[in-house]
């Protein structure tokens, strides 16, 4: 890696080693990129003012991240600047902000993967070791408390936001008329939708916990009756919940749907071995319930449920996409 901006933007969070990671992890919690976006420049005795930090400690970080391109020196290198990449994607309020997500992954996913080792032996999340917590206890968390839920809706919305114009582009959808995304969160994909197919009326459907601070229906898609719509959109939904959650999402979608309607699902799709794209056999070993899947997996698991006629469309974006029309009665069995 010479610069992390070479690469296009959506791989920002994909080519760094651990340690560089880390870095733009301590940096964006800190609000380093914040402040240098609110003042344009600084020196390094201001930014530790800003961020409450050591001088030593703050000189060592802003090298670090000026080496990995994150930020820039001034020619005589006493001031420090973000770059326009840095503005657009690592402050806290650019315009396809990635804040929400890095502070998930510093606060929920790095801790799991510093107990890689029994993740491995076990086979299993580790959460109770990261934690001191049960899978379930921690999802509670979430929905309960204020300031855990709005961390984890940033996070969503960080990458619905990133990646919603290439999901939402990968196939022409104005045959369709009505659509729900189900688990939609803050209805990012959705806003994109209708801004490309002003005559889709889109339906967000998700927990009353998240829904609770916008004008959606509430529900939770396991357990509720689900809207009536032409297409039913899951994105990152399938990857995250073992095989029997799966089959009852899709059974119920596949229930419900009628001859024409389809399902448009986002995800990350795996090439046929499984080692590309990196990004997402690495984020496997998170050890969640639920697991990553190539273009034959997903065509295999959404048939089973009667959706045929398989489209997938490769993004170049943290998401890929996949569309199958409901030809047939899925067997739920």
């Amino acid at each position: 890696l010479t610069n992390v901006f070479l690469v296009p933007a959506p791989q920002i969070l994909c080519g760094l080693s651990n340690w560089q990671m880390k870095a733009l992890f301590v940096a964006s919690k800190l609000k380093v990129f914040d402040h240098l976006k609110k003042k344009g420049s600084l020196n390094t005795v201001d930014i530790a003012n800003e961020i409450g930090a050591s001088l030593c400690g703050t000189e060592r970080l802003l090298d670090a991240c000026a080496a990995l391109g994150l930020l820039k020196k001034t020619p005589q290198g006493d001031f420090l600047l973000n770059t326009d990449t840095t503005n657009t994607y690592l402050t806290s309020d650019g315009k396809y902000s990635l804040h929400g997500y890095i502070m998930h992954c510093n606060d929920h996913i790095w801790p799991l993967f510093t107990n890689l080792e029994f993740a491995v032996k076990e086979g299993a999340r580790q959460n109770h070791r990261a934690f001191g917590k049960k899978t379930e206890d921690l999802f509670k968390d979430y929905y309960q408390s204020q300031e855990v839920k709005q961390r984890f809706m940033a996070a969503m919305h960080s990458i619905a936001h990133l990646t919603a114009r290439d999901v939402a582009t990968a196939f022409d959808l104005s045959q369709f008329k009505s659509a729900c995304d189900l688990g939609g969160c803050t209805g990012a994909l959705a806003h994109e939708l209708v801004q490309l197919y002003p005559d889709l009326k889109v339906t967000v459907f998700d927990l009353p916990e998240i829904i609770i601070q916008f004008c959606f229906p509430t529900g939770d898609f396991f357990k509720d009756n689900l809207p009536e719509v032409d297409l039913y959109i899951l994105s990152r939904v399938l990857h995250d919940w073992p095989d029997e959650k799966i089959h009852m999402l899709l059974s119920k979608i596949s229930s419900v749907c009628k001859p024409g309607n389809a399902l448009l699902v986002a995800e990350i799709v795996l090439d046929e071995q499984k080692m590309h794209p990196p990004r997402a056999v690495l984020q496997s070993l998170s050890m969640t319930e639920g697991k990553q899947r190539s273009g034959s997996e997903y065509k295999h698991l959404l048939e089973n449920y009667g959706f045929m006629n398989v489209q997938i469309k490769m993004t170049g974006n943290l998401l890929d996409a996949v569309l199958l029309t409901e030809t047939a009665a899925g067997r739920k069995g």
